[in-house]
């Protein structure tokens, strides 16, 4: 009887465990933050064109795309949509945050994808050897 009652508290211990955090508990969104202009201006001067970026604005939007040019009162960033649109011209007083992105390469995608096929070929000989040992 103890056993069947101790495995009965752990299963719905277990299962419940995650409840409260999946319940939707939201973080409210702080205010954006000012950020020195002359500083942000340095900064994003100093990034080579055609680096991706994001673009977080005072709004809560953000934009992520390739920087075109950086002046010290603006950016102008090219979006990265499916349908083609014209360049943004972002004035820094909006802007809160620029991160450049960094994505992965075409060779790493193509090593990681032959690594996986490579890893899964031996594992199917391994079961298979196994399985004609019997």
């Amino acid at each position: 009887m103890l056993k069947q009652t101790l495995a009965l508290v752990l299963c719905i211990a277990t299962a419940t465990a995650g409840c409260a955090s999946a319940s939707g508990g939201h973080v409210p969104a702080t205010a954006p933050t000012v950020t020195d202009t002359t500083t942000m201006a340095d900064y994003v001067q100093r990034l080579p064109a055609g680096s991706r970026v994001r673009v977080d604005r005072t709004s809560g939007h953000s934009v992520k795309g390739t920087l075109m040019r950086a002046s010290a009162q603006t950016i102008t960033v090219q979006a990265n949509t499916r349908v083609p649109e014209a360049p943004l011209e972002i004035p820094l007083g909006e802007v809160t945050r620029v991160a450049l992105e960094h994505g992965t390469s075409t060779a790493k995608a193509v090593g990681i994808g032959v690594a996986v096929g490579v890893g899964t070929f031996f594992g199917i000989l391994a079961i298979l050897a196994a399985s004609f040992n019997d």
